[in-house]
């Protein structure tokens, strides 16, 4: 999306009698027509009118209207982006109370990553009023003038931004994981998409109406199935409800911090030694891993006539590590025990960008194909493993990527033990964590099957943990970067390649 003016936008649509035409004129701007709602445009008409004979034609220059951040999909009205200041300006057609207020300091902290001072406005167009947020947080009512003033500043510095705005918004810097952004999760600095707030609304009221025992929220890698449970957790632990997270794993950096915090979190290996009585609230986080006993004796728990406690399952039915695992189908039995009404799904992918998701789907799967520019993506191909190790090894010490190893067995030892590094955590430590920048392998026992996925064989013993359930969970736990380390596999090597380059 690139800046326009407003005096023209307004007039051309008001002049062009023909809809799609001006859609094309909008669409010279990266703006799209069906995402303007005539009441988007209304309010920009009366907020251009009542503005036109009060300030000069430059001051209308350089707005990008209804900008959304990709993936989140956080919008503003206008936006103004100066050298040294950001002007944001909603428009209202109705003045809507304290909302106009909060939206203000929630654009705000969004704002924020762009490093300008941010001046913010309320146009309410029902009485021509303007509002400011003052440094202090204060929503007062001001005149044009004062609008003027800051606009006039912009002008004077000159140096406006007037590229592809998408390049300057990190949608990344948005997206807090309760585990490696803990301190933001604690201090609130993180936001929810209206599908989340949505059914966070929904698990809450169920929950003080006392309307289930037990409840599931699934998602796939990347959905925000993990901070939807955590931030659930956090406000009925704020409300004083009594809650326990149980954790399908190994406690991670982030879940010992929340317990410095006073959060009542333990492993699933803990289960046995743990009071459920003591809880009103148990959040069951990645219950696709737990084993049939646990699993029964949790539901056991949960159905006892003199029982308290409520249940929320948390879980993701791709992320399966080994093959008992998917054998044993802990979903399909709490989707059998969870009625319809209290079962939630994440569908749309938050935290991977578009470009890594795209990639990750064609991964694993040759019939998905899209056109799209791959950036943050890098390939790299070693002839043997040990080669391929040096150059891990030369990744975790030197720089910035995030290298995760497959899990090893305890008992057998797999081809791909021959690159593991030491030290380093596996694909089960970092369930439900995200990293910048993540490094994954692919060695010469991945091929594609007859029906075009993405497997593994030609091992003398089947793996106790199902290698490309690993490697998905490895390389869907980047954020922004992803680097394939392929070994000996010209297979591989070529379709990726071609991926690539959208052939």
């Amino acid at each position: 999306m690139r800046p326009v003016n407003l005096l023209s936008v307004t007039s051309s649509k008001i002049d062009f009698k023909d809809d799609h035409f001006w859609g094309l004129y909008l669409n010279n701007f990266g703006i799209d027509i069906e995402s303007i709602k005539e009441a988007d445009f209304n309010a920009l008409l009366k907020f251009v009118k009542s503005m036109s004979n009060k300030v000069t034609l430059g001051n209308l220059e350089h707005y990008f209207w209804g900008y959304k951040i990709p993936q989140i999909s956080k919008e503003f009205d206008l936006l103004r982006i100066g050298a040294k200041t950001v002007i944001n300006i909603e428009l209202k057609l109705q003045n809507t109370g304290d909302k106009m207020k909060e939206q203000l300091i929630q654009n705000r902290y969004y704002l924020r990553f762009l490093e300008r001072d941010i001046i913010s406005y309320t146009y309410e167009a029902s009485e021509g009023k303007i509002f400011k947020l003052t440094d202090t947080e204060a929503f007062v009512e001001v005149n044009v003038e004062d609008l003027k003033l800051e606009l006039d500043k912009q002008d004077k510095c000159k140096n406006f931004f007037v590229g592809d705005i998408n390049t300057i918004f990190n949608p990344s810097d948005y997206l807090v994981s309760p585990f490696n952004s803990t301190e933001r999760f604690l201090n609130n600095e993180y936001f929810l998409t209206d599908h989340q707030i949505e059914i966070k609304k929904r698990v809450i009221e169920s929950y003080f109406k006392d309307s289930f025992k037990f409840l599931s929220i699934q998602g796939g890698a990347g959905s925000g199935k993990t901070l939807l449970g955590y931030d659930i957790i956090k406000q009925l632990k704020d409300e004083g409800v009594s809650v326990l997270i149980i954790h399908c794993g190994r406690l991670n950096e982030g879940h010992k911090i929340l317990i410095e915090e006073g959060w009542s979190i333990i492993s699933i290996a803990k289960l046995q030694e743990c009071k459920l009585d003591c809880y009103d609230l148990i959040l069951f986080d990645e219950s696709q891993r737990v084993i049939q006993e646990h699993f029964d004796l949790i539901v056991e728990h949960i159905k006892k006539e003199e029982s308290k406690s409520k249940i929320i399952f948390s879980f993701d039915k791709e992320q399966c590590l080994a093959s008992f695992e998917i054998e044993r189908d802990i979903p399909g039995q709490i989707e059998n025990l969870v009625c319809e009404d209290n079962s939630y799904k994440l569908t749309t992918r938050i935290r991977t960008n578009k470009e890594l998701s795209s990639f990750i789907q064609s991964l694993f799967k040759q019939s998905f194909k899209t056109k799209q520019k791959y950036s943050n993506i890098d390939i790299q191909y070693f002839s043997n493993a040990g080669l391929a190790k040096k150059y891990l090894d030369h990744l975790y010490y030197n720089t910035n990527w995030t290298v995760i190893n497959f899990t090893q067995s305890k008992i057998d030892k797999y081809p791909y033990n021959e690159f593991l590094l030491d030290q380093v955590s596996n694909s089960h430590s970092v369930l439900g964590q995200e990293f910048d920048n993540v490094a994954a392998v692919i060695d010469e026992y991945y091929y594609y099957n007859a029906k075009g996925k993405l497997t593994t064989g030609g091992y003398k013993k089947n793996p106790y943990y199902h290698p490309t359930k690993m490697l998905y969970q490895n390389v869907s736990r980047a954020r922004n970067k992803l680097k394939l380390i392929i070994i000996k596999n010209e297979e591989i090597l070529k379709y990726c390649l071609k991926t690539l380059n959208n052939e």
